[in-house]
């Protein structure tokens, strides 16, 4: 899969998703971890980190507390990655401020999705008759209505709520799910192309 990283505007994008995914913040940088199962995304995340910074990016592997294997990545500090963690963490904390998530991209929203995003079948008896799509931002309610509202007035794609214990997360069914998913498939690599396949007969999450 080959990312457009010629312009600061695909730059910005591409690692706003990986801020508002998976990644976590390192003093002013930011750090990505996958499982080892999931090692095709992690080095395509790398290699496309070293095309946006110019330089190597540092991984290592490195079992957990839980005993699984993960691949973290480490990539060199930059002008335009220090400005982006720093608007992205308040206080310390993960924020999805609108401005912050209009500098997404399409690419970006497409490595957001692979990090946190998922899908179900839904069943009547043994057939299956739709398909509930989720990305898991485990946000307050409040937080979420600011992303609902994004996603309505940039892209046109509407998403819901779903309440999971005392967080929410965003959730949508067969039909936006196939607008949204046609916005994001150029961007998604084989490894993870299973998680926007809508085709009932592979009903695989």
């Amino acid at each position: 899969m080959d990312y457009d990283v010629s312009s600061k505007l695909e730059k910005r994008g591409i690692i706003c998703g990986m801020l508002l995914g998976g990644g976590g913040r390192c003093r002013n940088n930011f750090y990505i971890a996958h499982s080892t199962k999931q090692s095709e995304y992690a080095l395509f995340k790398k290699e496309l980190l070293e095309s946006i910074t110019g330089k190597q990016v540092n991984t290592r592997q490195r079992k957990t507390n839980l005993g699984y294997e993960i691949i973290r990545i480490e990539p060199k500090l930059i002008p335009l990655t220090r400005v982006l963690v720093k608007k992205c963490y308040k206080s310390g904390k993960k924020t999805f401020p609108v401005k912050f998530l209009n500098y997404l991209t399409l690419q970006g929203l497409a490595i957001w999705f692979m990090d946190d995003g998922s899908k179900s079948f839904k069943r009547v008896g043994n057939r299956i008759h739709a398909v509930e799509i989720t990305l898991n931002t485990y946000l307050s309610k409040e937080e979420n209505e600011v992303i609902i509202s994004y996603f309505k007035e940039r892209w046109e794609i509407q998403w819901g709520l779903n309440k999971s214990k005392d967080k929410y997360r965003l959730r949508m069914g067969t039909r936006e799910g196939h607008k949204f998913f046609n916005l994001i498939e150029p961007y998604i690599i084989d490894s993870m192309r299973y998680k926007i396949n809508l085709q009932f007969k592979t009903a695989s999450a």
